[in-house]
């Protein structure tokens, strides 16, 4: 998953939330097993198996409504506008879950379709048919469920201009009731997430109206979260709305309404701030945080000094911190705040001692260098990797790049790269021998780093050494290298010539499309004649596909290590929406690829994550998960796949701690916690787990 820095972190009020309807699932026992284990597997392969597409297009007209609604859902994963035409007539289906199926997963097959782009083949499907489909279906429809998808699908269309943007707020305004569905909000909510992108039209007065009215409404929570969120997005929160919204019964509600307290005048809006810091959960106190950091550009920071040194929850405490690396008034009480923090010995059992001092010491280096400088060299010198991790972050920030060419040589491999990170940004190519020796590094991040800070080096030596780091790594047949194996490919881009061809050529036939077909630019630039590329792909691994989607109560158990605070929580997987991820879980779970796993990632108000190897995103399972995105949201609770980029799922997870939207339709929501979100919601930014066991599956 992208990663989001200190900036998004305190003012996440403005980009998260909400669960969405979820479809029925209808289960035909006399479902062909066969028959289905073929459609899943070409959808796993995106159509480029041995059968190719064909049981996908059977599927669609099977007369089985099972297949036929897998069919639809798999078609509009491979995000082909060409392919995507072909679901309008399963907007006429007989059954409720198949239009429902169909509406989304023709606007998913427009995914890679620019707004406002011309359609110029015919056979494709365009956002003008698409949405005359949609609003002409949504207009007949009279099942609840499916009036949701259609909504909400309507507001993800890639819409050219306002009339468009208006056009669909008007249909969705038709339908909807007294009491608002999840479906026509999250339809707006879409088309308020597309004008904060800055895309072409914003929404009608009356389209705010609407979204007011749900925010204070009788609805369920999520449609009222949804409605909030929205209005924040587009500056539409005013200020009787942020009043209601604020004295919510439900948190999610009043962390989003924050985003309205601008509307305020300025001693409510402080009062209300005031409050909300402390509010008696935690993640209204998280977003309070950059809410009181907005009231000025250079507030008092004492409440957020109280936070950071007594809250409560490790959390609270540790986005206050972090809050305080910026300017406030009373700087010398933060400045002696953050200087006792990092003072602080940290209890050698306590596996979770060291991040407060250690956010404190990165805090500090950016109001306060001298005291930051002081206190470093017990960060350098420390047996735990976070903290040499941080001496790195803080010494980039206060210049000392004496401190980081040691680091640079670190045995672990993520001290390693914000070594190379640091000096890339404070020596430039000065440092360029340090990035050719980390161009040898077993960790793909530091690779990765590495090759970064190699852009426009004239080094002689960074040529011969791009390509035989480029060999090694290509050598260990890992998709999950892509990045560091792009980045390498870019210099040697740079720096190669018609001399380089012969080396290269190989590649034209890799594994990975993507290092393929830039090879064969490469190749044709370098020689003046055309290359084209051959990937072969990995195979991919044979799963009983159709036995897991049939199969019901499949679960997993995730237990922490003891160290970490112990405990577990239970996940019950999505085998019927994402059956090529939960068979991929399961897999790996038990041949122990969790056991050990850090969880390296804690945004609070967003996502925990990890579980692979090395402490990293860039290093997951050796082949890439397929995407296999569905109507359902990315509600709290819920669990994702994390990836950078379409059909790149590393095997990593992440766990919302808030309702995500932002997230819908981008990432894989593989299940959801069933037991125990309490320990999943008190996990911190190193914790390792003990084991993950499956539950309820023993596959023929």
């Amino acid at each position: 998953m992208p990663a989001i820095g200190l900036a998004a972190r305190l003012t996440l009020t403005t980009a998260l939330l909400l669960p969405v309807h979820l479809h029925a699932q209808q289960r035909s026992s006399s479902t062909n097993l066969d028959a289905l284990q073929r459609l899943l597997v070409a959808e796993d392969a995106r159509g480029t198996g041995e059968a190719g597409l064909a049981p996908l297009l059977e599927g669609i007209r099977s007369s089985d409504s099972l297949l036929r609604r897998v069919a639809v859902r798999g078609i509009g994963r491979l995000q082909r506008p060409d392919l995507a035409r072909l679901l309008l007539p399963a907007l006429n289906d007989p059954l409720p879950s198949v239009r429902a199926e169909a509406a989304n997963a023709m606007v998913q097959g427009l995914k890679r379709v620019r707004r406002g782009a011309p359609v110029v083949d015919t056979l494709q499907l365009s956002t003008r048919i698409a949405f005359d489909a949609i609003v002409a279906a949504l207009a007949r429809e009279a099942t609840p469920a499916a009036i949701d998808a259609l909504a909400e699908a309507l507001g993800r269309l890639p819409f050219a201009d306002t009339v468009e943007v208006r056009a669909a707020e008007s249909a969705m305004r038709t339908r909807s009731g007294a009491i608002l569905s999840i479906g026509i909000v999250h339809g707006m909510y879409s088309l308020a997430l597309a004008q904060s992108r800055r895309a072409p039209g914003g929404l009608s007065p009356d389209g705010v109206q609407l979204l007011r009215r749900a925010s204070v409404s009788a609805a369920p929570p999520e449609v009222r979260r949804l409605a909030v969120l929205a209005l924040g997005l587009i500056g539409g929160l005013d200020s009787s709305t942020t009043r209601v919204a604020l004295k919510e019964g439900d948190e999610q509600v009043r962390r989003l309404a924050l985003a309205g307290a601008a509307s305020l005048a300025l001693g409510e809006r402080t009062a209300a701030v005031t409050h909300a810091l402390a509010d008696p959960s935690p993640i209204v106190r998280v977003a309070a945080v950059g809410a009181w950091r907005a009231l000025q550009a250079t507030p008092a920071c004492n409440p957020l000094i109280a936070l950071a040194t007594r809250d409560v929850h490790p959390w609270v405490r540790l986005i206050a911190i972090d809050s305080l690396g910026a300017p406030c008034t009373d700087s010398a009480a933060v400045r002696a705040a953050l200087a006792g923090i990092v003072d602080r010995p940290g209890a050698p059992a306590d596996a979770h001692g060291w991040q407060a001092p250690a956010r404190a010491l990165e805090a500090l280096a950016h109001i306060d260098a001298a005291a930051a400088r002081a206190r470093l060299a017990r960060y350098l010198a420390s047996r735990r990797w976070q903290e040499r991790v941080t001496a790195g972050h803080a010494a980039a920030t206060i210049g000392d790049d004496a401190a980081l060419y040691p680091l640079a040589h670190d045995g672990d491999q993520n001290v390693r790269e914000a070594a190379v990170a640091g000096l890339a940004a404070l020596k430039k190519h000065a440092a360029d021998t340090v990035y050719l020796a980390a161009l040898s590094s077993p960790g793909f991040q530091v690779v990765l780093a590495a090759a970064t800070a190699l852009s426009g080096t004239t080094a002689e030596r960074a040529l011969p050494t791009l390509l035989d780091a480029f060999d090694r790594v290509s050598a260990e047949r890992s998709e999950n290298a892509r990045d560091p194996r792009v980045a390498m490919l870019r210099r040697i881009g740079e720096l190669g010539s018609a001399s380089t061809v012969e080396r290269m050529t190989p590649y034209l036939a890799d594994f990975d499309s993507t290092i393929a077909t830039m090879t064969a630019t490469l190749l044709t630039r370098w020689s003046g004649k055309p290359a084209t590329a051959r990937p072969a792909p990995l195979p991919i691994h044979p799963e009983p596909l159709a036995q897991l989607f049939m199969t019901k109560g499949v679960q997993l158990r995730v237990t922490l290590n003891a160290a970490s605070g112990g405990g577990s929580f239970i996940i019950a997987l999505f085998p019927d929406e994402a059956p090529a991820t939960a068979a991929r879980l399961i897999r790996l779970a038990r041949e122990g690829f969790y056991a050990g796993g850090i969880l390296q990632r804690v945004e609070p108000n967003f996502v925990v994550q990890g579980g692979g190897p090395g402490a990293t995103e860039y290093i997951g399972d050796s082949t890439f998960m397929r995407d296999e995105l569905t109507g359902r949201t990315q509600a709290r609770g819920t669990i994702g796949i994390s990836a950078r980029g379409r059909d790149t799922g590393d095997a990593q997870l992440y766990v919302n701690v808030v309702d995500n939207p932002l997230l819908d339709h981008e990432y894989t929501v593989a299940g959801v916690i069933v037991s125990g979100r309490a320990v999943s919601e008190r996990i911190m930014d190193g914790d390792v787990i003990a084991k993950v066991e499956v539950l309820g599956f023993t596959p023929r």
